[in-house]
């Protein structure tokens, strides 16, 4: 991660990734899709997300874990605790 602009992108990827397993917990299935191709934006993710209601919490331990491994904080993540 010494590279600025691979620590951009991961950061970016795992934002995302922390999104989606914080929707799941609060009962939604949730699938990154790509809406524009990678060579013209490295942001082009979007999350699509349905609620089905089931809630779980399995999804915020995974983010937890991946934030105290890469060592930053992520706002959705700390909003959601006491849900």
């Amino acid at each position: 991660m010494k590279y600025g602009i691979v620590k951009e992108r991961m950061s970016a990827l795992l934002t995302d990734v922390i999104r989606c397993e914080i929707l799941e917990d609060l009962g939604y299935k949730t699938d990154l899709i790509e809406f524009t191709d990678f060579e013209h934006s490295p942001k082009n993710l979007m999350i699509r997300a349905r609620r089905t209601g089931r809630k779980g919490t399995a999804g915020r331990t995974r983010a937890r874990e991946l934030a105290g491994r890469y060592g930053f904080e992520q706002t959705l993540l700390r909003l959601t605790e006491d849900l």
